[in-house]
């Protein structure tokens, strides 16, 4: 390699350093979930240890990690309920879902606390357990709603006509039905508005069951209106 090549390539590393600067904006909004360009040449996950810490770890992604994984909340832990805490229809227990969302500061991620109801609907046609696992949060305006099992107390949320146990509202009033259903674009929904300002039915969790036991595992993703 003669001098004058040597000096050529010499220039040309911040050449194309500054142009790496210049274009790593347009690689972020390409793919807004992605963290910095340093962090994302191979992609990155947010892995949980049993303990609750969260770790980062490399999760393949091909060139600047177009094709790695979204940056979605995981859930630090499953809530798990025994079927024998749900004796009759109508039974129901409160929980808190914690997640965790990467966040590219020096803490790494954040953590959000969803309330929750799991609630025993009344058995299906085949003698089957029915449940329903919904956020408290309201797709109105994000008040923390009630669970009433007197139908007579949904009368105080301007909805006199309540058969059955309901959710309700208290800043704005709405009132869901858990045992009605409601179309949502192409989806039918469980936990019809039946009376308020609500745009939807309570975004739900994810969960399996078995002879024994319901584990929560996550939570739907939504925002307020």
């Amino acid at each position: 390699m003669n001098r004058r090549l040597f000096l050529k390539l010499l220039l040309a590393i911040p050449v194309l350093g500054s142009l790496g600067l210049f274009f790593s904006p347009f690689v972020r909004y390409l793919r807004p979930t992605l963290g910095p360009m340093a962090n994302t040449v191979q992609g990155m996950e947010m892995n949980l240890r049993s303990d609750g810490d969260a770790q980062l770890g490399e999760a393949g992604g091909g060139p600047f990690g177009l094709v790695a994984p979204k940056d979605e909340p995981l859930a630090e832990r499953d809530i798990i309920f025994k079927l024998s805490q749900f004796p009759k229809p109508w039974s129901f227990a409160e929980f808190n879902f914690a997640q965790r969302s990467k966040e590219y500061t020096f803490q790494h991620f954040q953590t959000t606390r969803t309330p929750g109801y799991v609630v025993r609907l009344p058995d299906n046609d085949k003698g089957e357990k029915q449940f329903m696992a919904v956020s408290r949060i309201c797709p109105h305006m994000g008040c923390v709603f009630n669970f009433l099992e007197d139908p007579k107390a949904v009368e105080a949320y301007n909805y006199p006509n309540a058969k059955n146990p309901m959710f309700a509202c208290p800043c704005h009033l709405s009132v869901y039905d858990p045992l009605e259903f409601q179309m949502v674009g192409n989806e039918r929904l469980r936990g019809k508005v039946v009376s308020g300002p609500a745009p939807r039915p309570p975004f739900t969790f994810i969960f399996t069951e078995n002879s024994e036991e319901l584990v929560i595992t996550s939570v739907e993703q939504g925002g307020i209106s």
